[in-house]
């Protein structure tokens, strides 16, 4: 056990016969058990997420162990019946790196739901997430749910764009397939590090994917896990790799979904989208043939965010955009977090009409709040702060508990946050620093696991 474990103080007791813990491998066929009963909708089967939790808790995952399982378990059954897990991975806000911590296979039985384990297990891992270092929490869960703990919708996740398989172009006749494709090996990860990079440059948030984690995401994964990731190369007509797509291992219904396309610079995607299309439609027909329900395939679903240049390429082809869910994120120290990115607020401001700003920006959140201190364009100080409470105005900015998030991550502008929540407000001087230092932009943040 790392000292990040042993600092949490388990176990705990809850009451009525109820333990707070870590869980260990012994406990695997248990929690594999439980999370394809909790967890699994009753159209969808079961294997996936037992398979996924076993190699979470296998100690192959370059992030993730038995250890990072919170647990409560019934003492007079022995029964597992909550459960919370942490899976460790670095963002990135533009060039900074920060390390972050997803907690997933959140669940409790029925019978003990509204008695508060559900909080006791996530109290857990954000502990645990707070003794590894990470600064930010990420959920891709259920809606309104994590707003109880601490988290707001503050990134896009998702958005897809679907293309009707009688629409993929057909290979004129006579004619060779200009591109090819083959399933990505362990010696394409270099290559494929550089494309995805290439992919993720101008976004704001993105998740940083290591050798080690690639490595893990092309031969780690178990058959049938959830989490299976086919990674494929595309190859010229001299066999040189100048791009990849990845795609889940099973159908979406009647749709085969492709999560990420990327090129080398100087290739048109134009180019070579037809035959990426036809090699999809092909995979996607026989995984229609083999499954056991023999679906007839649909449509090839562009799972690809909000942006992606293959939407433009495509775009008189493809069905309407799908609005993407969200992330729920919690910053648990936002003053720290904003230092941290500093650099990037920094350099906002030289490139805006409040370039060499000295002053304070005062934002409240009506019971909290924040005070930035510049000097000639730098960031020298970021403290908590309380508005004062009188009617007497002050010069600043005003937003709803976590509604902040939004505008920190680039998710929604402060234009837009003002006409959704009329609670939100800014002075005219801090609307110029506000505009500045956190702009709409677009991230693209894969869930490892």
């Amino acid at each position: 056990m790392l000292a990040a474990h042993a600092s949490l103080n388990l176990p705990q007791s809850l009451g009525d016969g109820l333990i707070l813990r870590l869980a260990t491998q012994t406990d695997t066929q248990a929690l594999a058990d439980f999370n394809a009963r909790i967890l699994v909708d009753v159209d969808e089967p079961p294997e996936p997420v037992s398979i996924w939790t076993r190699d979470l808790m296998s100690g192959r995952n370059p992030a993730t162990s038995a250890a990072d399982f919170a647990v409560v378990e019934d003492t007079r059954t022995t029964r597992i019946v909550s459960t919370a897990c942490l899976i460790p991975q670095t963002w990135a806000y533009e060039d900074i790196p920060f390390p972050a911590g997803r907690p997933e296979l959140i669940g409790t039985e029925p019978a003990y739901r509204r008695r508060g384990l559900a909080r006791a297990a996530l109290e857990a891992i954000h502990a645990l997430s707070a003794a590894y270092g990470h600064k930010v929490q990420g959920i891709t869960g259920i809606p309104w749910f994590y707003r109880q703990f601490g988290y707001e919708y503050a990134l896009p996740l998702g958005g897809w764009r679907d293309l009707n398989v009688n629409d993929v172009p057909a290979l004129e006749k006579d004619t060779t397939e200009p591109y090819q494709v083959r399933r990505a090996a362990e010696e394409d990860i270099p290559t494929l590090m550089r494309l995805y990079e290439r992919m993720c440059a101008g976004k704001l948030v993105t998740t940083l994917i290591d050798e080690v984690h690639w490595r893990y995401d092309l031969t780690g994964h178990s058959p049938g896990s959830d989490r299976e990731y086919r990674a494929h190369c595309i190859l010229d007509n001299e066999g040189h790799v100048v791009g990849y797509y990845s795609t889940p291992p099973r159908l979406w219904g009647s749709r085969f979904g492709v999560w990420e396309i990327g090129v080398e610079a100087g290739v048109s995607l134009r180019s070579v989208l037809p035959s990426v299309l036809r090699a999809l439609k092909a995979q996607g027909e026989a995984l229609a043939e083999a499954g056991p329900e023999k679906t007839q395939l649909a449509a090839i679903r562009l799972a690809l965010g909000l942006e992606h240049p293959a939407y433009q390429a495509l775009s008189t082809k493809l069905g309407p955009a799908q609005r993407p869910y969200g992330w729920y994120i919690r910053v648990p120290d936002v003053p720290g977090f904003i230092r941290h990115i500093a650099p990037v607020l920094e350099r906002r401001l030289v490139d805006s009409v409040m370039s060499g700003y000295t002053g304070e920006l005062n934002i409240t959140f009506y019971q909290d709040g924040l005070r930035l201190v510049f000097e000639k364009g730098k960031l020298v100080q970021v403290t908590e702060w309380r508005a004062p409470e009188t009617n007497i105005r002050w010069n600043g900015a005003g937003f709803p508990p976590l509604v902040f998030l939004k505008l920190l991550f680039g998710y929604r502008s402060l234009e837009e946050l003002s006409d959704a929540f009329p609670d939100c407000r800014a002075w005219e001087e801090p609307t110029l620093l506000l505009n500045a230092l956190f702009p709409k932009k677009a991230s693209w943040v894969l869930p490892l696991g």
